[in-house]
């Protein structure tokens, strides 16, 4: 794999997901983790769900949710809120209270 360096303004918005995201890293660049960044507004939705082959790490830009993690409940995520999501673990953005920008890496790459 080549070193890489983007600028978020060069990557368009990716077609296939149920929210405005940019693809930042692939599994098509050969990279070990995939990374996007995703703006959800408050009419958004991320229902409960596993990954059952990829741990998730998250951190939010800006914004403010609520958020269900198994093990954990139900806690408010805001701007500076790291995440992490082990393989398996059901997750789920319960309320989008303010838009919020979330930059989520899987590993190993889930696309």
């Amino acid at each position: 794999m080549k070193p890489i360096i983007k600028h978020e303004s060069e990557i368009p918005i990716s077609p296939n997901m149920p929210f405005p995201t940019k693809i930042l890293l692939s599994k098509c660049d050969g990279a070990a983790a995939s990374v996007r960044l995703s703006m959800l507004s408050q009419s958004s939705k991320l229902d409960m769900h596993t990954h059952e082959e990829n741990d998730q790490i998250e951190y939010c830009i800006e914004g403010k949710a609520i958020m269900f993690v198994e093990g954990l409940g139900e806690r408010e995520i805001c701007k500076g809120t790291f995440i992490y999501v082990p393989r398996g673990v059901k997750h789920s953005l319960v309320k989008i209270i303010e838009p919020i920008t979330l930059l989520t890496i899987f590993v190993p790459p889930l696309f």
